[in-house]
């Protein structure tokens, strides 16, 4: 009787077992369908559509927070921007140069060069471009050639000479001249640093715009203005307008007149060149292919604002002493517009 009562039980629980497993089969089979199916019939595509994206400060939404509304709060870098990043807005250059005042005013010096910077890009009325350009001026003496690197700078950092250093080294990584490391932080000879000290260093290089009509040379960094002097250029409009790199750069050059004559020795005091020739290559526009252009000083300093020269750009001698320690070869620019 008890033999007969465990075969029931024994064929009960196999029941189960079968039924337990055909019902985990079909749950399989109706998990895996899609599976399944797309095995026969192809991938199965589920479109997510993605949560809508709210933003209580739309892009679009006008900066009226502060007194100077056009000015960018956030995403355009204004030491950067360019005219085409600029929004077409009559009033953002007067917005921009009254930031830079008060800016100037509060003593964030570099932030004020940022917005006269942008300004003059923009384009602003004369007397205000004359203005920005004598701020810049000042401004570029106070953080990009002195020897303090002003806090959040992005064009100058601090630098400290390890073993094995020399300026040519730590200039070449900065795209600047050792002579203009040498006279920002006071260093006397080139050849002779200290391992361990720290120096201000610019970031380079440092390019040049040369505008034809107000006799004007304009140094950037980027598209930061920070200096400018005035030169004597070509008669009968013999300067080429276009785009030049800085091919070479030599002291106390000898002159080869390039329509024949006398050959003046670089000691001579009647040399035209005076003692600095930067080599200019032409790259763009009317330029291009042209070899003979370069800056130089003069020993006629009246020529200064004039056209007189054969083509070339001319410079008091102590303004191209200046810029040849500025320039690099190979790498700075030069623009020679209308």
């Amino acid at each position: 009787m008890a033999r007969r009562r465990n075969r029931r039980r024994a064929r009960r629980n196999r029941r189960i077992v079968v039924l337990a497993i055909l019902a985990g089969s079909a749950g399989l089979v109706y998990w895996q369908w899609p599976v399944l199916q797309s095995i026969r019939t192809g991938p199965v595509i589920t479109t997510i559509t993605p949560p809508v994206l709210t933003n209580d400060r739309p892009e679009t939404t006008p900066l009226d927070g502060g007194p100077y509304k056009n000015v960018p709060e956030r995403g355009e870098n204004p030491l950067s921007a360019t005219p085409k990043n600029v929004i077409a807005d009559d009033s953002r250059p007067e917005d921009l140069l009254a930031s830079a005042r008060h800016e100037l005013s509060a003593g964030d010096l570099v932030l004020a060069r940022a917005h006269f910077s942008e300004a003059l890009n923009v384009g602003l009325p004369e007397a205000d471009t004359i203005e920005a350009r004598a701020a810049l001026r000042r401004l570029g003496r106070e953080t990009i050639f002195s020897a303090t690197a002003k806090p959040g700078d992005p064009l100058t950092e601090y630098y400290t000479i390890v073993p094995g250093d020399s300026l040519f080294k730590i200039a070449k990584r900065f795209d600047i001249t050792a002579e203009l490391l040498a006279r920002i932080n006071n260093i006397r000879n080139v050849n002779l640093i200290q391992a361990g000290r720290r120096i201000k260093t610019v970031k380079g290089p440092f390019n040049v715009r040369v505008t034809k009509s107000t006799h004007t040379l304009d140094i950037f960094i980027g598209d930061t203005f920070v200096d400018h002097f005035s030169v004597g250029l070509g008669s009968d409009d013999s300067t080429p307008l276009g785009g030049w790199v800085v091919k070479d750069k030599l002291k106390n050059p000898t002159y080869y007149p390039p329509r024949g004559g006398k050959i003046v020795s670089a000691d001579d005091a009647e040399n035209p060149l005076g003692e600095r020739w930067i080599g200019l290559q032409g790259v763009k526009g009317g330029a291009v292919g042209q070899m003979r252009i370069g800056i130089h000083g003069t020993i006629a300093p009246e020529s200064i604002g004039q056209n007189a020269s054969m083509g070339c750009v001319r410079m008091l001698n102590e303004d191209v002493e200046r810029l040849f320690e500025l320039v690099i070869e190979q790498k700075s620019t030069v623009e020679i517009t209308q």
